[in-house]
């Protein structure tokens, strides 16, 4: 079954110097249009000083590996592997970093496939879906539910060695 999709992107830099959103969607390839189509956000976090960078990397190689992994893989088993993955990669670049410098990122990636879509989320970067003209929220944001604690993640990719989506 085939679907046509239109794609856009905007991001908002909001209070900080800089932004550190980072979104890419991938199109499996023709002739395996069955694999559908993989999309992701990333924020970073920017305390780290390496947030920008830990989002670009999270969102590349998610979107560019997923279609790599064996057909048989089930949609959330490649989720999974891929962003553990990448998980332990950014802990691991963070643990030997020599100064306090480190990359941290939210992340949310969304696969559609014929008639089914699975979510996978990390973090405080919310998924939506609008279906006749009504939001409903898709994810549950991993952080503090304090008022003054609201940007406190609890979860983050490269925060620990193993990632809980």
């Amino acid at each position: 079954m085939s679907f046509h999709v239109d794609i856009g992107r905007a991001s908002l830099r909001g209070q900080r110097e800089h932004n550190e959103d980072f979104a890419a969607a991938l199109p499996s390839p023709a002739h395996e249009a069955a694999r559908g189509l993989i999309a992701a956000v990333a924020d970073g976090v920017s305390t780290g000083g390496l947030g920008r960078a830990a989002a670009q990397t999270a969102v590349i190689s998610l979107v560019n590996d997923f279609h790599a992994v064996p057909a048989t893989w089930e949609t959330t088993v490649a989720l999974d592997r891929l962003i553990g993955a990448h998980n332990a990669w950014l802990a691991d670049h963070n643990r030997r970093r020599s100064d306090d410098a480190s990359g941290l990122t939210t992340l949310t990636a969304l696969v559609l496939q014929g008639q089914t879509w699975t979510v996978a989320h990390v973090g405080d970067t919310r998924a939506w879906l609008l279906r006749a003209g009504e939001l409903q929220l898709l994810t549950t944001d991993h952080a503090l539910d304090h008022p003054d604690l609201r940007s406190q993640l609890t979860r983050a990719l490269g925060l620990e060695d193993s990632v809980r989506l």
